[in-house]
């Protein structure tokens, strides 16, 4: 320390005697030639000496640094202080910005940066400088990029007045192949970032950044003790500059997961709020649809009132004239036998029977069956058992004498449903055939059951007639909600609506072809019943009753 400080005092003392030598010179120099006047010879010594400071503070710098940063213990020693500080540094960009002052200021460099490697991929990119008149000066390279591959190859550090002799030489430009390095783009590279000197540094073979350091406030260049002292610094730096960066990367990371979870935690708890807004939401529909049915059935029996009622009164009234005849003739003859109108009893229990079908027929539609029972039904036996109400809700519509073809064999296993839902269905795909072949002289409607192709799981049911058919347009808008062919007050749109909804409740399908005058076909599918665990995963989805 004492040779430092003795040195710079004896390089001041010899400017200062430089000056005052030269001021003396000019004085006697312009006396020699006749010039008179001290303010002539004071002005005239300023400007030589001013003319004069530039160079020799340069030179004297020069001097300074030659004494300054010659030993080769002080190196050491700033390469061991530099490596304590940067082992301690987590943050990349502290790390770096002490890595830059300690160059800047230590070794009197007027700017310096430094380029690293990227962590998501091979690109490099200028993550610090310092010294520069534009702050955050713009460069990514590609790790293909020639002046990188120079610096990987070459492993030490570049001196851009070699460079220039390569460019005025001739020697730069790519050879064939691309063997030699394009020193014009070497060239390019430093002078845009106005290094005078490049040092690349390494984390094992792989090239990990590269520091460019501008030009030394002394204005002499980099002697070899110097250039070791940087070389060595960036080895040192890139095990700390690569921690640094994995750090922050893993910082950032952890950040962005601490936000994504935020955003999870939020999501879940808008999710939640919807799951329940929707529930409410199904249970209304669910009622609503429930409603539907309630509705539909209601409909269904207004309309055999007047059926049911011809249906009983014509047998009430034959009862009750035939009851008038056994009443007639026990008051003729109070001692008539039984046996002597048997026949008129006979007639009244036919009658009576006839009443009693019409009232099972209707009590049967309108009990209620429990709320979404599953149970093994037969497919034969609910279509026998329909056909009758059928006859009643078509009894005022002057279609009697429409033949019925059943095709259901024997060997179609048993359907898993709910009995009071799936007659309600057939019932509609009998109606809407019935007044689909409404004005027809020949009216035959065709029904038939087959195991499901490709799915023995299923049964499909088939209801065809040779009605009007229907057009393409109209056939996919039958299953929407309020849609009717029928003039107003005769049809409400609800009809196959409703069916398809209780055959998709049923885990079914439900699809129509048709064609304009050549009759309309529906298909059903219905699951096979196949046990009690798969009636109570059924019943569990929930069918209102």
């Amino acid at each position: 320390m004492v040779k430092k400080i003795t040195v710079s005092v004896s390089l001041f003392v010899i400017l200062a005697a430089v000056s005052v030598l030269v001021a003396i010179l000019v004085q006697r120099v312009t006396g020699r030639w006749g010039f008179a006047g001290a303010i002539v010879n004071s002005i005239l010594s300023v400007g030589v000496v001013l003319s004069l400071y530039v160079p020799v503070r340069k030179f004297l710098g020069y001097v300074m640094d030659r004494y300054l940063f010659s030993d080769e213990g002080d190196y050491q020693k700033l390469l061991k202080d530099a490596s304590r500080g940067m082992s301690s540094i987590e943050s990349l960009n502290h790390l770096t910005g002490l890595i830059l002052h300690f160059i800047t200021m230590k070794m009197r460099v007027k700017n310096a940066a430094i380029l690293i490697r990227g962590v998501r991929g091979p690109d490099f990119y200028l993550v610090c400088q310092r010294g520069y008149d534009k702050q955050f000066l713009s460069l990514e390279l590609s790790a293909e990029d020639s002046f990188l591959q120079y610096l990987a190859t070459r492993k030490q550090a570049v001196d851009i007045s070699k460079i220039w002799q390569k460019t005025d030489t001739g020697d730069g430009g790519r050879a064939a192949g691309g063997m030699r390095p394009d020193y014009e783009i070497i060239q390019d590279r430093m002078e845009s970032l106005r290094a005078v000197c490049c040092v690349p540094s390494f984390l094992g073979k792989e090239l990990k950044g590269v520091l460019f350091l501008g030009e030394k406030k002394s204005g002499g260049g980099y002697r070899k003790e110097d250039l070791k002292l940087i070389y060595d610094l960036a080895q040192e730096s890139a095990p700390a500059i690569e921690n640094a960066r994995l750090y922050d990367e893993s910082k950032h990371r952890s950040t962005e997961l601490e936000k994504i979870n935020q955003q999870l935690e939020q999501s879940r708890g808008f999710l939640e709020k919807v799951l329940s807004e929707a529930e409410g939401a199904n249970k209304q529909l669910h009622d609503a649809h429930a409603q539907l049915i309630h509705e539909q059935k209601m409909a269904t029996l207004g309309r055999l009132a007047a059926s049911v009622g011809h249906e009983v009164n014509n047998p009430l009234t034959i009862l009750s004239m035939n009851v008038s005849r056994a009443i007639l003739k026990y008051r003729k003859d109070p001692e008539i036998r039984v046996a002597e109108i048997m026949d008129v009893f006979d007639k009244m229990e036919k009658n009576i029977e006839r009443i009693k079908a019409v009232v099972n027929t209707l009590t049967g539609l309108l009990k209620r069956s429990e709320k979404g029972k599953f149970e093994p039904l037969s497919l034969k036996l609910i279509l026998e058992e329909t056909l009758p109400l059928v006859q009643f809700q078509t009894y005022l519509d002057n279609l009697s004498g429409t033949e019925v073809d059943f095709n259901v064999p024997g060997n179609i296993p048993l359907i898993r449903g709910d009995l009071e839902r799936l007659q309600e269905v057939f019932l509609n795909m009998f109606i809407n055939a019935y007044h689909a072949m409404a004005g027809k002289r020949h009216r035959k409607i065709m029904v038939w059951a087959e195991r499901l192709p490709g799915d023995q799981d299923m049964v499909a049911v088939h209801f065809a007639d040779n009605g009007s058919g229907m057009t393409e347009e109209v056939r996919k808008k039958i299953f929407n909600y309020g849609f009717t062919t029928k003039p107003s007050g005769k049809g409400s749109g609800l009809g196959l609506y409703m069916c398809k909804y209780i055959i998709e409740l049923h885990g079914g399908t439900i699809s129509v072809k048709s064609k304009v005058g050549g009759g309309t076909t529906f298909t059903l599918t219905l699951p096979v019943y196949q046990g009690e665990e798969t009636a109570k995963k059924i019943s569990s989805s929930g069918i209102a009753g």
